[in-house]
């Protein structure tokens, strides 16, 4: 039967793609987001923010994301997976789109975007299809023998779960699963299974729902009759565009000592204060699919980039068993 072994939770984004020089073009274009209003964060942004952004602590605060994504790959190397599981969120979804609550990529073939020597486009997001450059695609193993396992036993456990075997055309996975290839297993022979869980309003799940899936999963997992090494991994968090420091202690408290009701009971207006903080679900998810295994924090490194409060509650953790 297959063993949970490893579980690994990752911020993804500019910030940790970005070195502290340029933290300065993220902030400016924060300014022109259209998903919150910038200028009433100004308005309320607490005093000294100032000195969050001062070049040195932005420089440590940027190499300290990258130590902890060195740290983190170490342990990924060292689990010695036969495939891993990547809890997250689409970036880019089409409104012509079916946008599932939970969904499972279940392709053989993985399309993956490729960064290497790309500077990220913080306004991209904001450009229509026909304006971004088209992406280099590069195929990577999935595991749909995993895959249909997770949908049949998710659904025996009343969760309903949609599925998915390609991508549109051209297109390929973005960050919030390429991640695990980008950082943690750069030649790409481990397959990956995707599990989308949707961080968007309306269709966004309670974390009271997203740690009962996460436990669904686990039981999923080790009921798999393969003999496989299997690691899962939540991609994205914790707080942003917007940093919640507040909100970020108290979810890195509760993951660490497993408190089920705090991350059970996060709020929806405080998690949808900010278009990323919603990632934080994928979180609770993992923490629950490695139960009774506690988190140990990595690091948290609150990477601000203006004076209007904007930036990235950048995250570091794993849980690990045998």
């Amino acid at each position: 039967m297959a063993k949970l072994v490893l579980g690994i939770g990752s911020s993804h984004g500019p910030t940790i793609q970005t070195p502290a020089a340029g933290w300065a073009r993220l902030a400016d274009s924060d300014t022109r987001d259209p998903r919150f209003n910038y200028q009433e964060l100004l308005r309320n942004a607490r005093p000294g923010l100032e000195q969050e952004i001062a070049s040195e602590r932005q420089q440590a605060r940027y190499e300290a994301t990258q130590a902890g994504l060195q740290a983190l790959a170490e342990l990924v190397t060292q689990a010695c997976l036969d495939v891993v599981v990547v809890v997250s969120n689409p970036h880019r979804v089409w409104p012509e789109d079916n946008q599932p609550v939970f969904g499972v990529f279940r392709g053989a073939s993985l399309p993956v975007v490729q960064r290497t020597g790309q500077r990220p486009d913080p306004d991209a997001r904001f450009r229509a299809a026909h304006e971004r450059p088209p992406e280099e695609i590069q195929e990577y193993p999935g595991q749909p023998e995993l895959a249909n396992h997770l949908i049949r036993s998710l659904i025996e456990e009343d969760f309903d779960v949609a599925c998915t075997d390609q991508l549109r055309q051209g297109v390929g996975l973005d960050e919030a699963f390429t991640l695990l290839y980008e950082q943690f297993l750069p030649d790409g022979r481990i397959p990956m299974v995707p599990f989308i869980l949707s961080r968007y309003l309306p269709n966004q799940p309670t974390a009271r729902r997203c740690y009962a899936l996460g436990g669904a999963l686990r039981r999923a997992i080790e009921a798999w009759s393969a003999d496989a090494r299997v690691g899962i991994m939540a991609s994205g968090g914790l707080s942003h565009q917007i940093i919640d420091e507040e909100l970020d202690h108290a979810v890195i408290d509760a993951l660490m000592e497993k408190n089920r009701e705090t991350l059970c009971s996060l709020p929806v207006e405080r998690l949808n204060r900010a278009p990323g903080t919603p990632e934080t679900l994928n979180w609770v998810a993992v923490a629950a699919a490695m139960e009774p295994t506690g988190m140990t924090l990595v690091d948290y490194v609150p990477c601000y980039r203006s004076i209007a409060g904007t930036g990235h509650g950048v995250t570091f953790g794993y849980w690990m068993r045998e």
